[in-house]
């Protein structure tokens, strides 16, 4: 048996055609899907977005997931990074980019800020996380803002991530 494949995989290879091999042979070991989708959550859910503020010199990027039953017993994780495109010193009247992204949950109506932040620092990245427990809405905006007086200016529109739900 170890010969067959090992010629399957030679012919691969060499050719770049693709061999099938009796189903017989891996009878023993389960299929990757059938393991995999019993392994996970029903409501597990994996996600990323970009997002740039009105003139494109903020941008935001992140990958999110949604771990848990429902929207009261869930926990949401958001992987980010803040890029400042604002090649414009503060003398000159540059900003800084900007993101905020808000949480809800649903016995509460009110939006809660889970996290904003700034980078002040042309062509540079700033990575950070958010974690929330127990969330049904997730909303992120992309502005740039004033180095001292945090007034926002060029925003995004708010957009409501996708969680599954």
């Amino acid at each position: 048996m170890k010969n067959i494949i090992r010629a399957a995989i030679a012919v691969v290879a060499t050719t770049g055609v693709m061999l099938t091999v009796a189903p017989a042979a891996f009878a023993a070991t389960p299929t990757s899907a059938s393991a995999a989708s019993s392994a996970s959550s029903a409501r597990d859910f994996d996600d990323s977005f970009e997002q740039e503020s009105r003139n494109g010199l903020a941008t935001f990027e992140a990958v999110y997931s949604v771990r848990g039953d429902d929207e009261e017993d869930n926990t949401f994780r958001l992987r980010g990074e803040l890029y400042d495109g604002d090649r414009r010193t503060l003398r000159q009247g540059g900003r800084c980019a900007y993101v905020e992204v808000q949480v809800t949950s649903s016995e509460d109506e009110d939006w809660d800020v889970a996290k904003r932040d700034r980078l002040c620092s042309y062509d540079d990245t700033k990575r950070f996380r958010v974690t929330a427990h127990d969330v049904s809405e997730v909303r992120v905006k992309t502005c740039q803002v004033k180095y001292r007086t945090w007034s926002t200016y060029k925003c995004s529109r708010w957009e409501e991530l996708d969680l599954g739900f």
